[in-house]
């Protein structure tokens, strides 16, 4: 199972600061909901892991993240990662692209991702996994915004926990199950 996804996204932040907190692994995987740093093997290769939870299914991931690019002159990177779930009944794989833009006292951030996952969690099909990245994606988006106002002094409404909190996304199943009923419905109206 595979979604891809492109998201694009302004902070208040100079493109210095924002690409900053993007080469430090231990500043973004406190804005990464669910995810936890455990070990720093080198500048470019990391051990971390993952709990996400959808339904009454709960994923734990153990994996790698790997910066395959980055270019301060171009402001770009790219990273890939991969895990395995603990239960032995999956696996996951993300491969990630970030360019930095500087506009007027603002950064746009435009990030390509694509992501693979297998196991218990694929069971829920693309459109319940795409449903699930985009709501990881918000959040990341909001708690990298507290970093960046934190790190420029300024108070932020929230804080963000040191302690890796699972993903739950139970609210995205109803509403997933909706929309294809609704689906269905208008096609049968459509038929009569």
């Amino acid at each position: 199972m595979e979604v891809s996804s492109t998201k694009t996204f302004q902070v208040s932040a100079d493109i210095d600061s924002v690409w900053s907190v993007l080469n430090d692994p231990q500043q973004v995987v406190v804005c990464v909901p669910g995810a936890q740093l455990t070990e720093v093997l080198d500048e470019d290769h990391f051990k971390g892991k993952v709990t996400l939870k959808i339904g009454p299914v709960t994923a734990k991931f153990n994996g790698k993240v790997e910066f395959t690019q980055r270019d301060s002159s171009t402001y770009e990177m790219a990273m890939e990662g991969k895990g395995a779930d603990i239960s032995g009944k999956g696996g996951a794989t993300m491969i990630m692209s970030l360019s930095l833009k500087a506009l007027e006292e603002r950064t746009e951030v435009k990030c390509i991702m694509s992501v693979s996952i297998t196991g218990r969690i694929a069971q829920f099909g693309a459109r319940m996994i795409e449903a699930v990245n985009n709501k990881l994606f918000e959040q990341f988006i909001q708690n990298f915004c507290n970093l960046l106002a934190q790190e420029n002094g300024e108070a932020t409404a929230g804080t963000n926990s040191t302690e890796a909190e699972p993903v739950k996304a139970a609210s995205l199943i109803g509403s997933v199950i909706m929309s294809e009923l609704k689906k269905k419905l208008v096609k049968k109206v459509e038929l009569e």
